[in-house]
């Protein structure tokens, strides 16, 4: 798993706002140029695991604060959705 999270971290980090804005509308997931942009400075360089759940937690307070709640709420059943293999 680790190479897995590593990989995931890896594209993250090179992610641009397009891309991020792009993926976002591919499941359902609305976010602005500016706000993907955002969401990327609060990522990019740090070491945020998404497998746990406490940081998934503290990640999704901050993206609600940058988006919304019903963002975040999309953002963590996606996260979930991933984590159980099923993906659309």
């Amino acid at each position: 798993m680790i190479l897995f999270e590593k990989i995931i971290q890896q594209k993250i980090n090179s992610l641009k706002p397009e891309e991020l804005v792009s993926y976002a509308k591919q499941y359902d997931i609305s976010i602005s140029i500016n706000e993907a942009k955002q969401l990327l400075q609060l990522v990019q360089g740090k070491k945020i695991n998404v497998f746990h759940e406490e940081e998934r937690i503290a990640l999704l307070k901050q993206i609600a604060k940058i988006t919304s709640p019903e963002t975040a709420k999309k953002a963590n059943q996606l996260f979930l959705q991933f984590f159980n293999g099923n993906w659309k």
